[in-house]
């Protein structure tokens, strides 16, 4: 697998991935202001959930790649 194959695959992954982590812990906003969504989440901890894609991203990616290379 060349570089640019294994960057791509990683971002392929990780984009997928951030999308099984993005509705975990959501809770709704309690007062719900005028002009707010009423879906928005009150604390979305997208810093968190992104370390947390990339970390499962990465091991998702070593298991991807050992099984092409070997």
């Amino acid at each position: 697998m060349s570089t640019s194959n294994a960057i791509v695959l990683y971002l392929v992954i990780w984009w997928i991935s951030l999308f099984l982590f993005l509705p975990l812990n959501i809770k709704s906003q309690k007062n719900i202001k005028k002009g707010n969504d009423p879906g928005a989440p009150e604390k979305p901890e997208i810093k968190k959930k992104f370390f947390i894609t990339s970390i499962f991203s990465t091991f998702v990616w070593i298991i991807i790649f050992i099984i092409m290379k070997y």
